[in-house]
């Protein structure tokens, strides 16, 4: 077998991202270079050996874009047109929105009624999805817009206000999710969400009635790993929490509590705040 000559071989860009071959040195080789040639072949063998299998590995295909979008956060301050028609982006994702109108019958919300939201991601086959009502937030100058849309994970919860449309990995089994804010079933008019979870096999979008159902009369606080927080609150006394388990297309109770903060048995302080009681029931099934 002919040895391979220095000339011949190249070296790897550990920058690149397709891990291409570039050439690493210049065309005028000095004489230390050409002495010490059979050296550097041996050293160059050791790093192609080294390096191209992380290269192979990093060339899998990933299952979704739901790797980029749990690290970068995507917002979009798109709103309705005059027909009631929007159009939004959240990275590669495409939604679009079709109803037979909108109004602001509240001053910071818009409602969207007989929509028809389609969705079109790079692992979602186009598909539309029909909802009597399509809430969206409203700012008001000389407030800046708000955000309509968003992509990404969850865990943080809304504190930082509320989204119309979102596209989240809720179920925490690496496909994204889509959750629409449809109503203000929450708890004193807090948002209400109707769910559809991705189901792999035929690439499509199922709305989760029993996920709806567990959620009524509270508000969603954040989501994490699977689980979504909710609470809800009645008159000045009556406080509640509870836990919800989502894995696959199943949902079901994890924990809850129920507490005044009147009264002889009135929680306060420290008690309020100890989340001891979310472990109760254990862990979602997986």
């Amino acid at each position: 077998m002919t040895k391979p000559q220095l000339s011949d071989v190249t070296d790897i860009d550990m920058h690149a991202s397709a891990c291409q071959l570039v050439e690493p040195f210049p065309k005028e080789r000095d004489d230390q270079l050409q002495h010490h040639k059979y050296w550097g072949e041996i050293l160059l063998s050791v790093l192609l050996l080294t390096v191209l299998p992380g290269c192979q590995s990093g060339l899998k295909p990933r299952s979704d874009s739901i790797q980029r979008s749990a690290v970068e956060k995507i917002h979009a301050e798109d709103m309705p047109d005059d027909n009631g028609f929007m159009e939004m982006r959240l990275g590669d994702a495409l939604i679009t929105l079709e109803s037979d109108g909108c109004s602001s019958r509240m001053i910071s919300k818009l409602i969207c009624s007989n929509v028809r939201l389609t969705v079109s991601t790079p692992t979602l086959r186009r598909q539309t999805l029909l909802l009597p009502e399509v809430w969206l937030p409203r700012a008001l100058p000389p407030d800046s817009p708000d955000e309509t849309g968003y992509r990404g994970s969850l865990d943080k919860g809304f504190a930082e206000g509320w989204h119309g449309v979102m596209l989240s990995d809720i179920n925490d089994d690496g496909y994204e999710d889509l959750v629409v804010w449809s109503g203000s079933d929450g708890t004193y008019g807090d948002p209400s969400y109707t769910y559809f979870l991705y189901d792999a096999r035929p690439r499509r979008l199922v709305e989760n009635k029993e996920l709806a159902k567990l959620m009524e009369w509270h508000s969603l606080s954040r989501i994490v790993d699977g689980r979504l927080f909710a609470w809800y609150r009645s008159g000045p006394c009556d406080r509640g929490e509870k836990v919800i388990g989502i894995r696959g297309s199943t949902a079901e109770l994890l924990a809850s509590r129920d507490y005044t903060t009147c009264g002889e048995h009135a929680l306060e302080g420290e008690e309020i705040f100890d989340d001891s009681w979310m472990k109760l029931e254990g862990e979602p099934r997986r």
